[in-house]
């Protein structure tokens, strides 16, 4: 009855993460199973996180050198190379061809990583018994395979009896050496619970299901606003949290536990809001923190597919936890869509991204974040995390001083408004210099001009000689090339007007990697690509307001904005004209 339950889980599971477009599985840990991972595997050769390479074997060739560091010396590769991705296609190819080339390349595989890794007792940043790793390889690999081994031609005698030990092995690690919080505690608590529903046979089973549980109710609680955002505040590990969490309604339903059914389902459904509150027209994410861009879209179709809605709604949405807020608008053929962060910066994966701001046009994506890239340490990590690969501003060539990484029992007191066909979002950060002295002040408001565009607004307030340096960050695809104040930015036939300041000198970056990487994208980790990047660059005697215009072409002069004194600024939109006063931030009919 146990494997039958598990099959029947495991097919439930499976059927969900597969019908979402997009590499949802592979943000998870597992991988694609096909027949090309199959024969790769064969031939040694497999793909991690975009990087193919063959695995040495160790000295004494028995088996992987199951601790090698990849061809960039990269401790993911080891990370991830012991989560075992391939051991389900090496099953699938055998079930489906009857070679037995890959039910023994999967026998000898298991066999040899048993019996050179045994349980170290303690916790450890181990290749092969990192929590993390453990948990993935439990519930992307060794858990679909596990009903056939003992049946499995070319396995040695007793492994399956080996392979229950090591089921084992694996719940007692996870359970006295998980990590303290994050999104590692979910991962494995999540398959803490898999492996006792599963294998309710096994020796502790009943231990791991109620620590299990009891720590996924805990992290939640803990981890998870109450506007959806997961407190890392990177929609990639956003995506994580939520399909762990996926995955454990199906368990539990899978289980007949309709009791925590009732329970889990409003608080997953609220994870899936977040990823509905924030999702471009074209059905991506904001690549906020550390995040790849991926398929929302398709991640909604298939767990939640009634939050679609805000996906065509007009209008603003605050999320007052994460500080984050999203409009949207304009004709239904090209929407509007823009995303604004001025909250925490994330409790871990953050980066140097306060008050960025991020604009789309139906399916053009226009100023983007950057990405992540990579996590190693060095000139790329630098740019990708740091203020440079971000839409914000430098002060003497400093990013703005870090935020804290949380917010605490209440959230920020709410900083949006509207008036008429305005709404409006700001934030505020502080620049210091090397010696942490306090070197100026910034104010950054985003305002939309309901369905014609937004004015960014920065004003900036200094009392010595500064070089203040603008930096606008545009996807591949967009042809962006300053000209003075009024200029317009492309990608295909779609295009964005741009009003600047008027004074300053610009620079134009695409793809430079000396003296430091400057003008470049990460779609993915490990991957990377050129794309244009625009710095405006002003020297500043004093305080100093910069007024920003981006509209598409067919709004024509409906919307304009102008700084009528240093703490006031005028919108003209639809053939009106408001103020709004940059200090107290109320908005009302200009005289």
């Amino acid at each position: 009855m146990a494997w039958a339950r598990l099959i029947c889980l495991l097919a439930l599971l499976g059927a969900t993460l597969r019908a979402a477009p997009g590499n949802d599985l592979a943000a998870a840990g597992a991988h694609y199973v096909d027949r090309a991972t199959a024969d790769a595997a064969l031939a040694r050769t497999f793909t991690l996180q975009g990087v193919t390479a063959v695995q040495p074997l160790r000295a004494d060739g028995a088996g992987y050198d199951w601790d090698w560091r990849g061809p960039r010396d990269d401790p993911e590769w080891a990370w991830f190379f012991n989560r075992h991705h391939w051991f389900p296609a090496l099953l699938a190819a055998y079930q489906e061809t009857g070679d037995t080339r890959y039910s023994a390349a999967l026998a000898a595989d298991l066999d040899d990583w048993m019996a050179t890794h045994p349980p170290p007792g303690r916790i450890t940043f181990s290749a092969a018994w990192r929590p993390l790793e453990a948990a993935r390889r439990l519930v992307h690999s060794w858990l679909p395979v596990a009903p056939a081994l003992a049946a499995l031609p070319g396995a040695r005698p007793g492994i399956a009896a080996r392979f229950d030990a090591s089921l084992v092995a694996h719940g007692e690690h996870l359970l006295a050496h998980h990590a303290f919080g994050g999104n590692h505690l979910i991962t494995e608590m999540l398959a803490l619970t898999r492996l006792s529903l599963a294998r309710p046979d096994l020796p502790g089973a009943g231990r791991w299901l109620d620590y299990g549980l009891d720590q996924l109710s805990r992290a939640y609680d803990e981890q998870v606003y109450p506007d959806g955002a997961h407190v890392e505040l990177s929609t990639h590990y956003q995506r994580v949290i939520a399909l762990n969490y996926q995955a454990l309604l199906v368990q539990l339903r899978a289980a007949g536990r309709d009791d925590l059914v009732a329970k889990w389902e409003p608080r997953v459904e609220r994870l899936w809001r977040y990823v509905a509150a924030v999702m471009t027209p074209s059905g991506a994410n904001p690549q906020n923190n550390d995040s790849d861009r991926e398929n929302y879209r398709g991640l909604l179709l298939s767990h939640s597919p009634g939050l679609l809605a805000p996906d065509r709604a007009p209008g603003i949405v605050h999320l007052p936890w994460a500080g984050q807020t999203v409009w949207r608008g304009g004709p239904p053929e090209r929407p509007h869509w823009a995303f604004f962060e001025a909250g925490p910066r994330g409790t871990d994966h953050d980066h140097a991204d306060h008050l960025q701001f991020n604009l789309s046009l139906g399916t053009a994506d226009f100023l983007v974040d950057a990405g992540r890239y990579t996590y190693a340490p060095g000139p790329w990590r630098d740019y990708f995390a740091g203020p440079a690969g971000h839409n914000v501003l430098l002060l003497d060539g400093r990013g703005a001083d870090p935020r804290p990484r949380r917010v605490g029992a209440e959230p920020a007191p709410a900083r949006f408004g509207e008036k008429g066909p305005l709404s409006w979002a700001w934030g505020d950060a502080t620049f210091s210099d090397s010696d942490g002295r306090r070197i100026g002040d910034w104010r950054r408001v985003v305002i939309y001009a309901r369905d014609a565009g937004w004015v960014v607004v920065d004003r900036i307030v200094t009392f010595s000689a500064r070089e203040l340096t603008t930096q606008w960050h545009w996807a591949p695809s967009v042809e962006a090339t300053p000209a003075g104040a009024r200029w317009t930015a492309r990608s295909g036939e779609a295009e964005l007007e741009v009003n600047a300041p008027n004074e300053g000198r610009w620079q134009a970056q695409r793809g430079q990697e000396t003296p430091s990487p400057r003008g470049w994208f990460s779609p993915v980790f490990n991957k990377r690509e050129p794309a244009t990047q625009t710095d405006l660059m002003q020297n500043l005697r004093g305080p100093r307001v910069n007024v920003w215009l981006f509209r598409p072409p067919s709004t024509g002069e409906s919307l304009m904005a102008e700084t009528v004194a240093a703490g006031r600024v005028v919108v003209r939109c639809a053939g009106r004209r408001w103020t709004l006063d940059l200090e107290t931030m109320s908005c009302g009919p200009a005289n």
